[in-house]
């Protein structure tokens, strides 16, 4: 029996539990359990369950956890062999939508995309990379990562003193930006782990904090909008 084009882009049954245990694996940056995916013949759909707290009111550790899943799925596709494309909707009449990932064709992943998927489960062997090796990781829509040192900005107070950390920017404040900020984050924080370093994702000091915010875009140099305007 032949099979046909829309036949090889279908997930097996394996590909897809593959993807819902690497989903399950994300951080959750908010409480509940935000998020839900829906497998088709050849792509899944991430979307958002709201879960409003007193902690999040905002939505935006929902959005940060539903970014960590999604780049826990992409990551578990391309080790499975596929090349996704990834849309991102923002269809104001399904707003809880937040992403589709469609099977292109068959790809290999490469050597440090089996290593990033395999980090999933453990660690890498300890090592001590170069920053911009992690900075590299993030390849998401809109987002930017830099180094910041507590010493020398000491309004990121949640970096230990003396320590260097990273810093997810962002072009905006809309909810793909923290969608992507979420997966941008969580792409860093996977690849540190492939290579053996422990990280932790910090978001509390500056959300709420728009002074604080600001000051740290302006110091940077980072794009963004001014909260106070």
């Amino acid at each position: 029996m032949c099979r046909t084009r829309a036949d090889a882009l279908t997930w097996r049954t394996d590909e897809v539990e593959q993807v819902v245990r690497a989903a399950r694996r994300a951080p959750l940056y908010g409480g509940g359990h935000p998020w839900v995916l829906e497998p088709h013949g050849h792509s899944v759909s991430l979307y958002e369950l709201p879960h409003h707290t007193i902690h999040d009111r905002l939505g935006v550790g929902r959005l940060l956890t539903c970014g960590a899943v999604l780049h826990n799925v992409h990551t578990a596709l391309r080790a499975a062999g596929w090349r996704v494309e990834v849309t991102l909707p923002g269809d104001v009449d399904r707003p809880d939508l937040l992403a589709v990932l469609t099977a292109v064709e068959h790809s290999a992943p490469t050597p440090q995309e089996v290593l990033d998927h395999q980090a999933l489960t453990g660690p890498g062997m300890p090592g001590s990379p170069e920053l911009s090796v992690l900075i590299a990781a993030d390849r998401w829509p809109g987002t930017r990562v830099r180094v910041v040192d507590s010493a020398a900005e000491p309004m990121v107070a949640a970096l230990p003193a003396g320590s260097t950390g990273l810093l997810v920017s962002t072009d905006g404040d809309s909810r793909k930006d923290v969608l992507c900020a979420g997966a941008a984050l969580q792409a860093v924080r996977l690849r540190a782990r492939a290579l053996g370093v422990q990280t932790c994702g910090v978001r509390g000091p500056l959300h709420g904090l728009p002074g604080h915010r600001w000051a740290l875009l302006g110091v940077r140099g980072l794009s963004g909008p001014n909260p106070e305007e």
